[in-house]
């Protein structure tokens, strides 16, 4: 039985943009889908398995309040998925980085692999481990695909 676009279940990233207060944004991946609900909201549909990554930035009249980077996996219907604000049902949580100096050294590591690779394309583990990098402080290992995508075939063995 095949199963049409429309019929699977798709992850839904809600992103608003209200200048001073409110300022969300994705930084990479290829929606199916993207809406135009209003001026200031938009709805990006994500089929199963796509990575992307988005920042969510929240102030008021003292300056930022909430800064984060999120880089996520859409799931297939019936996984276990993270809970994550603004993404309907949820996604797989690959990397995370909440605060102003966590967000920064994230989008800077986004900004350096943008220049070598295609973002949707990198090794979801590889973003977990850029995620456990920056929430200990430490330096990230450089990203090569080979060694993800053998990573890959083992486990597919196992």
């Amino acid at each position: 039985m095949e199963h049409t676009t429309e019929s699977r279940t798709l992850s839904q990233l809600s992103l608003t943009h209200l200048g001073r207060h409110a300022n969300d944004r994705l930084l990479f991946g290829r929606p199916l889908k993207t809406e135009k609900l209003s001026s200031q909201d938009a709805l990006h549909s994500f089929e199963p398995d796509q990575m992307f990554g988005f920042v969510r930035w929240r102030g008021d009249e003292y300056g930022t309040q909430t800064w984060r980077v999120i880089v996520a996996q859409a799931g297939s219907p019936r996984e276990r998925l993270t809970r994550i604000p603004g993404i309907q049902p949820g996604a797989h949580l690959l990397l995370h980085a909440f605060g102003k100096a966590r967000a920064k050294r994230a989008l800077r590591v986004i900004d350096l692999l943008s220049e070598a690779h295609v973002l949707h394309e990198i090794a979801p583990a590889y973003w977990r481990h850029v995620h456990l990098q920056i929430s200990r402080n430490l330096e990230l290992e450089p990203y090569d695909p080979d060694a993800f995508a053998a990573l890959a075939r083992a486990k597919a063995v196992t």
